[in-house]
């Protein structure tokens, strides 16, 4: 039997879990993102591949949101050092570990899309390339 891809979303959930003291980590927006700030939001997007080795290269889009622009900045800078190093250090969770870091793109601030930014919300949004493999 080949083996089974890993779950990249909940690796890097879990290393951003484990690297990132005070923020909220997520895969999706909550509805009650208001009450989660400063929050970082980190799910696979379209793109990236995949080997019958179980080897996955896979495309992550983190935003990180907060009530002042210099905390959000901030923010995405220091998830993007998280996410670098726990590749670097070849996280492991329960079905494989992470392996590679690239950056693709960011982290540059959005002020478009959902939820609407305004005076109490800046969003910077930043898409990386990890490898993730199989146990």
């Amino acid at each position: 039997m080949r083996p089974v891809l890993p779950d990249v979303d909940a690796l890097v959930v879990d290393a951003f879990r484990d690297g990132l003291s005070g923020a909220t980590i997520r895969v999706a927006w909550p509805e009650d993102w208001t009450d989660r700030l400063p929050l970082v939001v980190a799910r696979r997007v379209p793109g990236g591949s995949s080997n019958p080795l179980g080897i996955d290269v896979a495309l992550i889009d983190v935003q990180a949101a907060a009530t002042d622009r210099r905390e959000a900045s901030r923010l995405a800078r220091v998830a993007r050092v998280v996410l670098a190093d726990a590749c670097l250090k070849q996280w492991q969770g329960p079905d494989g570990y992470l392996s590679r870091f690239e950056d693709v793109t960011g982290p540059a601030e959005i002020r478009t899309g959902e939820p609407t930014a305004g005076p109490d919300l800046f969003r910077f949004q930043a898409t990386y390339r990890v490898t993730a493999r199989p146990i």
